[in-house]
């Protein structure tokens, strides 16, 4: 199926094209549509969609403008521009953005279907050349590859041999690698489930759509089973924009569900590896906390894991130092080496040392999440003289263990709801706002202080729903309100509510309550 997208202002245009189009007997699924480019542009990042049918005159953008933003947030798109006799001129210009197709108005049914299907033949041959391209790297002599996969492996992982540090750069120019730059950052990415036949496919998808986005420096490598992406750029800002954007760029792409952990910026080509250790601790409490057979994507930051914290801990670090950032499958490790050093296990008294210590270990991790240890930890509360009749060291190591796995649970469940208070903020300013029909995504990421990606990722990923959705689900709400409890005409209420256009709020009404706004109100009144 390819999903295609309609911005016309002309309300007898779209629906002529949504009702005489066969749409459910072919190939093809009408996913939305705008009655301005602006309105378009928002919901294109949302709906993300194959193809683009787009008038060139529409108010507030103008269908060129649409279609340099679409091309530029989105590359895999294609267009189709409608235009009149007297529009040649703009139809030449938008030729010479890439766009292949345009048709003249009116358009019949034939002439819509016959331009689509050009549109699926190059959509089908795109596809068709990356799975060549997968069969061809799989036949071609991997050694050179090798060497710089290895090499990048051991870049991103902080792991070079110190020869090869000494040498970095003049490594990286034989291998015909460019390292320069002001600002570093690691991502991890993987297929959701155990699918490793999925990792040059996925590899290969993430080098094109690299490749397609101006101004994105990746450089990708493979170690374990987990794909490793180093973004290179001049400030934090841009590598906060393109890690967020190749990462939905891929959840669109990709035909299976992943996990993207996105690992802190580093001004230092030496400290990539704490980037990555950032990236690879964000990805395990990733696979801890969420389980299903669907793509997530999360920043280091919303583990509260600072780079410069992210380092490797003295072999003399006190208990608290070294579970306060470390994964739940290191506390085995963590604990015996702990308890071996202090010579747990030797006397009664050392017993109770280990037992104390690591209680209070648990205690202060579950004070700095903001929690009650009372209620978190009850047998922390036993601490006043039972550790005596501990019976010996495996009781103790049980009993630490369970605190300290029950402390790092919770400050993992915490840590990936960090965007909370985040997300009402914005919630609470859609709510203010939802009558400006000017309204659009970037407002309200604008307001909460995040990018447009980033910020479009964590909202459905904690609200369960696309900010047009959420915004459409409000103001049909607000419209329901307005027609029970006033007499104002529908026009009126579109109005109120944040359309322009009483037609497409008609429309709008219609898709998600099965009638218009006047029967609802007419049956609503009926009703007994």
């Amino acid at each position: 199926m390819y999903k295609v997208f309609l911005a016309d202002d002309e309300v007898v245009v779209r629906e002529g094209i949504r009702g005489s189009f066969p749409w459910e007997e072919s190939d093809f699924v009408l996913s939305g549509e705008a009655p301005d480019g602006e309105i378009a542009l928002s919901l294109l990042r949302e709906i993300k969609p194959d193809i683009l049918i787009t008038d060139i005159r529409m108010p507030f953008m103008d269908g060129l403008e649409l279609c340099r933003q679409a091309r530029a947030q989105l590359p895999w798109i294609k267009i189709i521009i409608l235009t009149g006799y007297d529009e040649f001129t703009y139809a030449k210009e938008a030729l010479a953005l890439g766009v292949k197709e345009y048709l003249l108005k009116p358009v019949s049914a034939q002439e819509l279907e016959a331009a689509l299907r050009r549109m699926a033949a190059l959509i089908d041959g795109e596809r068709q050349r990356d799975r060549d391209l997968r069969k061809a790297q799989s036949r071609l002599d991997q050694s050179s590859g090798l060497l710089r996969d290895r090499f990048l492996a051991g870049l991103i992982r902080g792991k070079l041999p110190a020869e090869e540090r000494q040498q970095l750069f003049v490594r990286a120019r034989e291998m015909e690698l460019d390292l320069l730059a002001r600002q570093y950052r690691a991502l991890i990415l993987t297929p959701a489930g155990q699918s490793p036949e999925q990792v040059v496919p996925l590899r290969l998808l993430a080098d094109r759509l690299a490749a397609g986005r101006a101004g994105l420096r990746c450089l990708s490598s493979t170690f374990e089973g987990l794909i490793l992406l180093l973004l290179l750029g001049e400030t934090g800002e841009e590598l906060d924009e393109g890690a967020f954007w190749l990462a939905q760029a891929l959840q669109h792409e990709a035909e299976i569900p992943l996990r993207v952990a996105i690992g802190g910026v580093v001004s230092n080509v030496y400290a990539l590896g704490d980037s990555y250790l950032a990236a690879l601790r964000t990805l395990q409490a990733m696979n801890a906390n969420y389980h299903g057979e669907d793509t997530r994507i999360m920043d280091s930051a919303e583990l509260l894991i600072k780079v410069d914290e992210v380092v490797s801990l003295a072999g003399n670090a006190g208990l608290y130092e070294q579970l306060r950032f470390a994964p739940i499958g290191d506390v085995d490790h963590i604990l015996r080496d702990y308890f071996s050093q202090t010579g747990g296990g030797k006397s009664v008294m050392m017993l109770n040392y280990l037992y104390v210590e690591s209680m209070l270990t648990a205690v202060r991790i579950v004070q700095e999440l903001g929690l009650d240890p009372q209620a978190e930890l009850p047998e922390a509360q036993a601490m006043g003289g039972a550790e005596a009749m501990l019976p010996g060291f495996d009781e103790v190591y049980r009993r630490a263990r369970e605190a300290v796995v029950r402390a790092l649970t919770l400050r993992d469940r915490q840590s990936v709801s960090r965007y909370r208070d985040v997300i009402l903020k914005a919630c609470a300013y859609i709510d203010s706002q939802y009558e400006d029909p000017n309204l659009a995504l970037s407002d309200a990421a604008e307001h909460v202080h995040l990018s447009v990606n980033h910020f479009c990722t964590i909202f459905s990923q904690e609200t369960g729903s696309t900010f047009i959705e959420y915004l459409t689900r409000l103001r049909m709400d607000k419209a329901r309100e307005l027609l029970l409890t006033t007499s104002l005409r529908s026009g009126d209420i579109a109005q109120r509510v944040g359309y322009r256009d009483p037609h497409y709020f008609s429309y709008t009404f219609k898709k998600n309550y099965g009638m218009s706004p006047r029967d609802y109100r007419a049956r609503q009144e009926g009703a007994p």
